[in-house]
């Protein structure tokens, strides 16, 4: 099986400055992911932001090794300057899969409010994707990167996920 996850933010401290630790949103995507992979199976890690020298996605890794993860995971070493938003976590993964994004069919686990947006995304981007692990995550107190404040409020971040699903709606239409 070969699984693609979406990243979800990084850790804050309590004024909302990056800290080198995926976000509890993230967390809980890649405990989730933990749970359901087989021996055999390879876990992409969409490439995301940098934030003090550090990308989300590398941060995601050393959480699963952490964890024990004993499974192939992969995942592009390069360093994006710009905001890499869910198209750009497609579009990026691409570049580093080559042909192969054509050829595999793939399984997206992501933060559930997240999933529609990435599922269209990655699709918009010519990914074969089969099951859809939609996350539910728990907010937990804990503190997130000022960037994803919204994580924080179900009711926001669902808004923020339609606008978002509406802006990327259009710019599939002009691509």
């Amino acid at each position: 099986m070969n699984y693609i996850v979406i990243p979800e933010g990084l850790a804050g401290d309590t004024q909302g400055r990056p800290l080198p630790a995926p976000s509890f949103v993230y967390r809980q995507v890649l405990d989730y992911i933990l749970s359901i992979y087989c021996a055999g199976d390879t876990i992409y890690l969409a490439p995301a932001n940098t934030y003090n020298g550090k990308t989300e996605h590398q941060l995601a890794f050393q959480y699963l090794i952490s964890k024990n993860a004993d499974c192939c995971i992969s995942f592009p070493a390069h360093i994006y300057e710009k905001y890499v938003d869910t198209r750009d976590n497609a579009r990026h993964l691409k570049v580093f899969l080559g042909k192969a994004y054509r050829e595999f069919s793939f399984v997206l686990v992501c933060a559930a409010l997240h999933s529609y947006r990435a599922e269209y995304c990655f699709k918009n981007e010519g990914y074969r994707l089969g099951k859809i692990h939609r996350v539910s995550y728990k907010v937990t107190g804990e503190g997130i990167a000022s960037r994803w404040w919204y994580y924080k409020y179900r009711p926001l971040h669902f808004i923020y996920e339609i606008l978002a699903f509406c802006r990327d709606l259009f710019m599939g239409i002009l691509k």
